[in-house]
């Protein structure tokens, strides 16, 4: 597995990517979803892999919910960045990164594909993250 990094502009929230897909055969996808469509979202996430966000100020952390509340979107309050969505579920939990925050974003050539959700209901839409999305940790360090 190789380990992709990033962090969000002020690196307040850094980004530790575990995956086997290189970034040139990864594929963004860009949710329809009113939020997503104002961030320009593209979106990554492996199943096989994992995702480690970590957060240097819990307190410049924005855990952002709508809609169905199943999911944060981790935005730096510092520097605007929308880092990736986080869904916990249960002892787990599941998360995507937002292919503009990790360094190799240069290499990730595909163009995001659009994708529409809206349709799903609560159980729908956690059991597809579950599935698609990649298995994760939020650490924030302690004050």
């Amino acid at each position: 597995m190789r380990n992709l990094t990033g962090a969000c502009h002020c690196r307040n929230i850094s980004v530790s990517f575990e995956t086997d897909l290189a970034p040139a055969d990864m594929v963004p996808r860009a949710c329809q979803c009113s939020f997503c469509r104002l961030h320009s979202t593209a979106a990554v996430s492996d199943p096989a892999g994992h995702l480690t966000f970590s957060v240097r100020d819990p307190e410049q952390l924005n855990r952002y919910t709508f809609g169905l509340g199943s999911t944060e979107f981790l935005i730096c309050r510092t520097c605007g960045v929308y880092a990736g969505a986080f869904m916990p579920d249960g002892d787990a939990a599941f998360a995507n990164v937002m292919a503009g925050v990790l360094d190799a974003c240069g290499e990730i050539t595909s163009p995001a594909v659009p994708v529409h959700r809206s349709q799903e209901n609560l159980d729908e839409r956690r059991a597809r993250r579950r599935a698609m999305w990649t298995p994760a940790t939020l650490v924030q360090e302690s004050r």
